[in-house]
């Protein structure tokens, strides 16, 4: 483990799943955290389970909805007021929509992209020349396998994490020899609350095998640490990207398809009576509003609060590809 004492990081995302599992990476570490997250509720009680397990740590909590337009700007302005010098700025919160894009939640998908996309570079032009200016820090964007394939009944999302990978290898050009690294964490499918919020519960992929959102931190916050340009956390994940070099597009979208659809209940037929003339028994089938607040560090014994896993902060992934152009594994 090593001492941090002094650096600050900033999650966005942070009472649930990945965003969750970061913080607690950076906690061991010593870091000052500054947790970001929709509802206040939860966040807060994420702030309070953190600081149970790490008393030694100081942990701040900002409600901000980031699918508003001047949520980031207000997160920028509470960080400068409390005098936060941002080392770390991770970019982790986000959320899917399920479905054909034809019958799709057009209101949700819109939010979507707002919280994805825009408040990501948002986040990231905010941020970004205080560090450059200090000739240190690191960002972390976290994209998903989803960003190297098309992702047949999730193609909004896919399409927001294929751009996040775009830009950030593009950031990573530019940033080359400044102090500042940039890393993209691409996780696979992974136990979080994202399938719920996505509608896709009921998928082939997410009843699969899904990824540790703890396995998915420790491999991002290793990845981050070391400066690297990218993070494909598990075996799987590295199998998917491998596959997306390889194959064509329209071959990798048909697959995703088949991953993405719907599993169909399993008929259910009750046995005949031993009565010749019995009749067969039928066959049956189962079938906010933004609030900033600043939250201070606590050093009581009370007993955490039960996890509650958030409503947009669950970072999944459904694999996917931003264009014909190859990636690296």
């Amino acid at each position: 483990m090593e001492n941090k004492t002094g650096q600050t990081v900033l999650i966005t995302g942070a009472s649930s799943g990945i965003g969750y599992e970061l913080a607690r990476c950076f906690a061991r570490d010593h870091y000052q955290i500054i947790m970001v997250a929709h509802y206040a509720n939860k966040l807060r009680e994420a702030a309070e389970r953190l600081q149970e397990e790490f008393q030694h740590v100081n942990i701040h909590h900002i409600a901000a909805d980031l699918s508003k337009d001047n949520a980031p700007e207000k997160v920028f302005t509470e960080v400068q007021q409390q005098g936060w010098q941002l080392d770390v700025l991770v970019n982790n919160a986000g959320f899917g929509e399920y479905g054909p894009f034809s019958e799709s939640d057009l209101k949700k998908e819109l939010a979507m992209i707002h919280l994805n996309v825009i408040a990501l570079v948002h986040l990231t032009k905010l941020f970004l020349p205080d560090m450059l200016s200090r000739k240190t820090g690191k960002i972390l964007q976290v994209g998903s396998v989803a960003s190297f394939m098309p992702a047949p009944l999730q193609s909004v999302y896919g399409a927001t994490k294929a751009f996040i990978l775009s830009f950030s290898e593009a950031l990573q050009e530019e940033l080359k020899d400044s102090g500042v690294t940039l890393t993209v964490l691409c996780p696979p499918a992974t136990d979080t609350n994202f399938f719920k919020v996505a509608g896709a519960e009921n998928s082939k992929i997410a009843q699969g095998n899904l990824a540790s959102a703890e396995e998915v931190a420790a491999g991002g916050y290793a990845a981050l640490q070391k400066g690297e340009a990218r993070a494909v956390p598990t075996f799987k994940a590295k199998a998917e990207v491998a596959a997306s070099n390889i194959l064509p597009d329209s071959v990798m979208a048909t697959a995703m398809h088949k991953q993405s659809e719907e599993v169909k209940p399993k008929k259910s037929t009750a046995k005949k009576a031993s009565t010749a003339k019995a009749p067969e028994e039928p066959t049956s089938t189962t079938s906010a509003e933004p609030v900033t607040s600043t939250g201070t560090r606590k050093r009581s014994s009370t007993k955490a609060a039960p996890t509650e896993l958030g409503s947009s902060e669950g970072v999944t992934e459904t694999p996917v590809k931003t264009s014909s152009r190859k990636k690296k594994a």
